[in-house]
């Protein structure tokens, strides 16, 4: 008689394991996908355990249904990395697990997913023509020699500025990796998916004979799938993605690259709220292996790491290319202009002088549509969105009001709603007027705007990144898409039109995200033959942001920020959870983060904890929902985290009311 045996399953809920009897005839491994009832539904699974008893009664317990035996298991080492991220980021192991996975993958099969599955595995990459490796020069030979001969566990931030050729150190120290064992895997991410395509480009053509794929959100389910596979099962050696890229299954990585480490893009916003970057250290340590985090721009936090010598420090100062030098800053005061102009004359003289060299010009605008909301002259009436807590944005192109929060689309009113009358303004300056401004000033030239409402179609941001280096574009008007990564060899201006909105913005990180993004579509200019030149219209050119902008020196401006992080006892010197409720109301959504308040001094061991008062968001309504946060911060970490278990294990859940807890939270 064969002894009972059970499986502890994973499953896409906001449960814990839960326990499942393994049939007679069914061999189950860790790792192995399975179905298994859930309710009145059948769901995948992961096995995490199998164990030869249960505490569930006999009769409670139910079976599990099948085995998915078309992939090898999922790795012990996946495993532990998905329950820290759980653990880490106080989630349910199976949301963490399963959310890890292709949406292909966590489906119960249909009808022919054998034949799929087959299909997947005759991945068919397009021969591409291999590319020459470049000469490198002192600085980038010095980093790769660092990185390649690491042993162990070893975090490195490579520094360098715009231009420099990072991305070239990223690719020997990748090639070097793979030579040195015909099994390494390398994964490098990146914090957009329109940089991945540009990216994979030059990755194929460095690794023509290697097996190269991607991973991010807008790719085909299937071929998401696919890819995936190809990695899992160890035909794919070098894997190109976004933040999801993390938590894919490799038969045996060996190297981590984090390119443009400061991007906020690598915290998910939604779901789990994990760090990518964060965790890509976390599993280069549980490796063993080496992790790079790479940018001109480093976030505080890690830029604070590498001071402190838990990073190695590696840095670029020069430009790779043999001619290149970092482009000259020139602020022009928008108080000297008169009329209210959008292009002042200096940047039009700016673009003039490049445009008769043949050159080519960048404006930099950080706001699509075509104005920011639109107002009435009479009672001062401005556009908000019904469901949001939001202004709505004028797209005049579609002749709509946008909420870019919800996408709820709304008539242009041919009067004010409030008081009738009909002289609507709109107020401010988005991509799609300044473009209209652009095409006046030089209607002979040709114009290219890029932003997510150009690019909306499949290959369209790829389409229009292929015209700027075609040089079939005189000047583009764009978004942070043409500041990051893109390396724009015609461009010598780059003009900055509405830098100081973000300046007066009360988040924490303002400040910083405005000196990268800033630097980021500065580092665009002058990466040529051609001299570069970057004009920012400002209204505070005194401001020392500017200062060290204009100089190019991050250190000075991340000193300064840093002792005054210090001074505010802020991050990075403490550490922070947000505890997010939602609900029909904001009374009751704010009643249940009060009650949260004062159920936190039982288990706040030695005040190690500070708890502040429950506030609305900034955006408090969203699709109709009301939302409130509650900040909590310590300077221990692991005091924080201890607090936040006991703190969210005694809390009850309330009919109505959503919460989640948001660990090392961005936005505050």
């Amino acid at each position: 008689m064969t002894a009972l045996q059970f499986a502890r399953v994973l499953v896409d809920s906001p449960l814990p394991p839960l326990d499942y009897k393994v049939p007679e005839d069914m061999a189950l491994a860790a790792g192995d996908r399975v179905v298994v009832p859930l309710q009145s539904r059948k769901v995948v699974g992961v096995v995490a355990q199998l164990l030869p008893s249960t505490t569930i009664e006999a009769k409670k317990i139910r079976s599990v249904i099948k085995l998915l035996g078309d992939t090898r298991p999922l790795s012990e080492e996946w495993l532990e990395f998905t329950k820290f991220a759980s653990d880490y980021y106080l989630a349910f192991w199976g949301e963490a697990a399963l959310a890890a996975l292709p949406p292909f993958w966590r489906r119960v099969p249909k009808a022919r997913h054998e034949a799929t599955v087959a299909g997947m595995r005759k991945l068919k990459i397009k021969p591409v023509t291999p590319s020459v490796p470049p000469v490198l020069n002192a600085e980038q030979t010095q980093a790769v020699a660092a990185i390649t001969s690491a042993q162990g566990f070893a975090p490195f931030l490579l520094f360098g500025v715009t231009g420099s050729g990072k991305t070239e150190v990223y690719l020997t120290a990748m090639q070097a990796a793979l030579k040195r064992d015909p099994e390494a895997q390398v994964l490098l991410l990146v914090p957009e998916i329109n940089l991945t395509p540009q990216l994979e480009k030059r990755v194929r053509s460095r690794f023509a004979e290697e097996t190269v794929v991607t991973l991010h959100s807008k790719l085909a389910l299937k071929e998401r799938a696919a890819n995936w596979l190809a990695v899992h099962e160890g035909r794919a050696r070098v894997l190109v993605g976004t933040r999801l890229s993390i938590f894919a299954s490799f038969m045996k990585l060996a190297l981590i690259l984090v390119d443009e480490e400061h991007d906020a893009s690598y915290k998910a916003g939604d779901g789990i709220y994990y760090s990518a970057r964060d965790l890509a250290v976390k599993r280069a340590h549980s490796l063993g292996i080496t992790c790079v985090l790479g940018s001109a721009t480093p976030s505080l936090e890690t830029w604070a790491k590498a001071r402190e010598g838990r990073y190695r420090l590696l840095k670029m100062t020069t430009r790779a290319a043999a001619h290149a030098k970092l482009p000259e800053l020139k602020l022009i005061d928008t108080r000297e202009e008169k009329g209210g102009t959008v292009i002042t004359g200096r940047l039009k003289a700016e673009v003039d002088a490049a445009l008769e060299r043949k050159e080519q010009a960048l404006l930099f605008v950080n706001r699509r549509g075509y104005a920011p909301t639109l107002t009435c002259t009479a009672c001062g009436w401005v556009s908000r969105c019904e469901h949001c807590s939001s202004f709505t944005v004028y797209h005049k192109a579609e002749k709509k009001l946008v909420c870019h929060h919800c996408g709820t689309r709304y008539p242009i009113p041919l009067h004010c709603p409030s008081c009738g009358n009909a002289d609507l303004l709109a107020l401010g300056s988005g991509t799609q007027k300044i473009e209209e401004v652009v095409q006046a000033t030089w209607p002979d030239k040709a114009i290219l705007r890029i932003d997510s409402d150009s690019t909306t179609r499949k290959g369209a941001a790829e389409e229009a990144f292929e015209k700027v280096h075609a040089g079939k574009a005189d000047i583009v008007v764009g978004t942070q898409m043409i500041a990051k990564g893109h390396d724009f060899q015609r461009v010598s201006v780059v003009g900055v039109l509405n830098a100081d909105a973000q300046l007066v913005s009360p988040n924490l990180r303002a400040e910083e995200r405005l000196f990268a993004t800033l630097m980021q579509v500065a580092g665009r200019a002058g990466r040529g033959e051609t001299t570069g030149e970057v004009a920012v219209q400002t209204r505070f050119p005194d401001h020392p942001i500017y200062d060290a902008l204009k100089h190019q020196d991050y250190e000075v401006f991340a000193e300064r920020l840093l002792s005054d992080r210090r001074d505010l006892n802020a991050p990075p010197f403490v550490f922070q959870a947000l505890l997010k409720a939602q609900a029909n109301t904001l009374e009751r959504a704010l009643g249940f983060l009060t009650r949260a308040a004062a159920a936190a001094p039982a288990v706040n061991e030695d005040g190690a904890v500070f708890v502040y008062d429950p506030v609305a968001m900034s955006l408090f309504r969203l699709m109709d929902v009301e939302r409130g946060q509650l900040l909590v911060e310590s300077a221990s970490r692991s005091a924080l985290h201890r607090f936040l278990k006991r703190w969210t294990g005694q809390m009850a859940s309330e009919t109505g009311v959503a919460w989640r807890i948001e660990v090392d939270p961005q936005e505050v």
